[in-house]
């Protein structure tokens, strides 16, 4: 941890003192400073999860957060050269649960309790020539192979370089490399692992990847039918293809989107943290006709372990129907239904409700477990949100948001049933102004 925290560290101030230098020598351009704003983000969240079956303790906090990000514009040179900066706050409210790890703040092991706050920093380096742009240092990537945590409360970030670029018409090729990750419930860079369940935060250096590499092509092919490849290696642990086809249409006042993801998973290098093996296929339609919006597909996993996604909590949004549970077992088949009301027409612009249900079966304990006869899982998960965002006037960029989450896993056996069963209440109230 602690050379990790000296390498990101050094790493930002070796950025802040070259940027800096650079924003010196260029303040004759007026672009980076003109084009540049700055914003502020307030968010007040709380989490209430109460586990009703199986024994484990109720986690939960209440906690609120201040966060800035300075973003210039590009100088006029020939390679365009730009600036951001952010700094990122949050300190809990009360002691609800203080002594049990609730996922949102830090908890410190040693004292078995949570910590009263912590915060992040970053700076990025952004270099742009014709449509091609390069970012080195914190990043937030969002892409099928990585992707950030903005669930709880402060973000994930990761740090790497990122290059990006649409030279080619209908054409977006991104290449990474990524070599540290920032969870977001921890204000220091660890080298990113394997997630496994009942292994929340794995600190075995042994089983710590040296960093992610990535290459990601998406294509239009015609204005309703796009593509994308990516490829993502998290050396010597597990490399990931993932293969995309959307069409979208409309019939009358309804439009139509039909999107089918495949990825494959295997073990990398010297596998470090073990075999790799799997495969997730889904298809997913959604109709969208006035304020009236409906989601439906479902998602079959092959292959003999889970799903791999990257340890200290990043999610998978990229799998349809991503949730809290994952549904990221091997041979799970997974269904679900999703309905949007967006109150707009109702009177009441900024408002919306949502209304979520997954369900999975054949989920293979004996490929997790490698004991023969067990019987197969199956799992659900309800969540209902409402969400409201001031649209205009005096409180513009004030957002509240409420969220019912009902989820239930069971372990089967012949003696028993039981399992991981919680239902969680979310209270979000944030605000963003930009100067």
């Amino acid at each position: 941890m602690g050379n990790s925290v000296l390498f990101s560290r050094n790493m930002n101030k070796t950025y802040l003192m070259v940027l800096l230098g650079v924003a010196g020598l260029n303040s004759a351009h007026a672009d980076f400073f003109s084009d540049s704003k700055t914003s502020i983000y307030l968010r007040n969240f709380y989490v209430d999860r109460d586990y009703y079956e199986g024994g484990k303790s109720n986690i939960g906090s209440w906690s609120q957060a201040v966060s800035t990000k300075f973003e210039s514009g590009y100088t006029d040179t020939p390679i365009q050269v730009g600036l951001d900066l952010t700094a990122q706050y949050a300190f809990r409210l009360n002691n609800m649960y203080d002594t049990r790890d609730d996922m949102v703040l830090p908890y410190n092991k040693s004292t078995g309790k949570q910590e009263r706050d912590y915060s992040k920093f970053g700076a990025t380096l952004k270099l742009k020539y014709s449509k091609t742009e390069l970012k080195v240092g914190e990043l937030y990537p969002t892409t099928p192979v990585i992707f950030i945590d903005d669930s709880r409360q402060l973000p994930t970030t990761y740090m790497g370089a990122m290059l990006e670029s649409k030279e080619i018409k209908d054409l977006k090729v991104t290449l990474g490399r990524i070599t540290r990750i920032n969870a977001r419930n921890d204000d220091e860079y660890e080298k990113m692992t394997l997630f496994k369940p009942g292994v929340i935060d794995p600190k075995d250096p042994t089983k710590q990847s040296d960093g992610m590499n990535l290459v990601g092509l998406d294509y239009n092919f015609t204005p309703s039918i796009s593509g994308a490849y990516w490829f993502g290696q998290l050396e010597d642990i597990y490399h990931q293809h993932y293969v995309n086809l959307a069409y979208s249409t409309a019939v009358k006042s309804t439009k139509i989107k039909l999107d089918g993801r495949y990825f494959n998973s295997s073990e990398d290098g010297s596998a470090i943290d073990g075999k790799v093996d799997s495969q997730s296929f889904g298809l997913m339609t959604t109709l969208k006709n006035g304020m009236h919006t409906l989601a439906f597909g479902a998602r079959k996993n092959y292959g003999t372990t889970n799903f791999p996604t990257i340890g200290n909590y990043p999610p998978q949004p990229y799998l349809h129907a991503w949730s809290n549970l994952g549904f990221i077992a091997p041979d799970e088949l997974m269904w679900h239904v999703a309905y949007t009301y967006d109150f707009t027409d109702a009177g009441v612009p900024g408002l919306s409700t949502t209304f979520r249900y997954l369900h999975g079966t054949g989920m293979s304990r004996t490929k997790l477990t490698g004991i023969a006869g067990l019987p197969d899982n199956k799992e659900y998960e309800k969540i209902a949100t409402v969400a409201y965002m001031v649209p205009k006037g005096k409180f513009k960029g004030l957002g509240l948001q409420a969220s019912y989450i009902v989820a239930d896993q069971k372990y089967q056996s012949s003696n028993n049933n039981v399992g991981n069963k919680f239902k969680e209440t979310r209270l979000i109230v944030s605000y963003k102004y930009t100067f």
